[in-house]
């Protein structure tokens, strides 16, 4: 099975911001290999196993995100192979790193896997995790770790792209993404009242969000914002805890925008704001 019409589009767009991006173009290419993996990988999953409509309503309004690792059907044999796949994009472009293929266990990447998805923290943190008493007690190396991480996004995303059209988010009000629960790193202004939609820092599922407060903190004071020069970008900070949001305007913008592309091209931003001492 090919990759979606989405997938495709995504992969041609990051493909021409090379062009009018000199600056980012280790960068993009890097995403360039990195999603051809991940999309071929989700484009061969099948259907994660779905809730029943009472079940999501019941979700939805506790507050309670809808997927469990457990539903993603990871199986050990491939998931390995997709993390090797990975692991040689992530030496390829980084070739002074060191990843220590010898010592890894299916048990052990899976463990890992599942530390990563109930952390709810973003996919790129590389997380620790003990391989258990008959491989010996040891982490995972960072780049294996990272791989890990970038492996499952297939699997989140995929089940993101199935359960999300079946919910009814006007009645989720969280912060947290209603897929899989993973913070926010990026949020778009709807082209026509200017809505706030949060961007899932894992499975790129967009839910709405009200336009005043912080998505991290919960702080009700109205952020301070930094407009980009054209004005099409803004850089929310949060004067409670210190943490910022990257926003698109899309009111007034005349083509197809792609938020997990868009949250790419404007890296320069991250940089901004953690040299200000703003953590993401």
């Amino acid at each position: 099975m090919g990759m979606s019409d989405k997938d495709a589009q995504v992969l041609r767009a990051l493909s021409a911001a090379r062009g009018s991006h000199e600056e980012l173009v280790d960068l993009l290419d890097f995403y360039l290999d990195l999603f051809q993996v991940q999309f071929q990988a989700k484009a061969e999953l099948e259907e994660p196993k779905m809730r029943d409509e009472l079940g999501m309503r019941w979700r939805l309004e506790g507050g309670i995100p809808q997927l469990t690792f457990d539903q993603l059907g990871l199986y050990p044999e491939p998931f390995v192979d997709l993390v090797a796949r990975v692991a040689a994009i992530l030496l390829r472009h980084n070739p002074g790193w060191q990843v220590e293929q010898e010592s890894w266990s299916a048990e052990g990447l899976m463990t890992q896997a599942r530390v990563v998805f109930e952390s709810w923290d973003t996919l790129t943190a590389p997380k620790s995790t003990s391989r258990g008493p008959e491989h010996g007690e040891g982490e995972l190396d960072p780049p294996t770790a990272l791989a890990v991480g970038f492996a499952l996004a297939p699997f989140l995303q995929r089940a993101a792209e199935a359960i999300l059209p079946r919910l009814d988010l006007t009645l989720w009000t969280q912060d947290h993404c209603p897929v899989c629960g993973g913070e926010p790193n990026f949020a778009v202004l709807e082209e026509t009242r200017g809505a706030r939609r949060l961007l899932c820092s894992r499975c790129n599922a967009l839910w709405p969000y009200p336009r005043v407060g912080c998505p991290y903190c919960g702080s009700k004071e109205k952020q301070i914002y930094y407009p980009s020069e054209d004005g099409v970008y803004r850089l929310y900070v949060c004067p409670d805890c210190n943490r910022y949001l990257k926003t698109m305007d899309l009111r007034g913008i005349y083509r197809e925008v792609y938020p997990e592309v868009e949250r790419l091209l404007t890296v320069g931003m991250d940089l901004a704001a953690r040299e200000q001492g703003y953590g993401a």
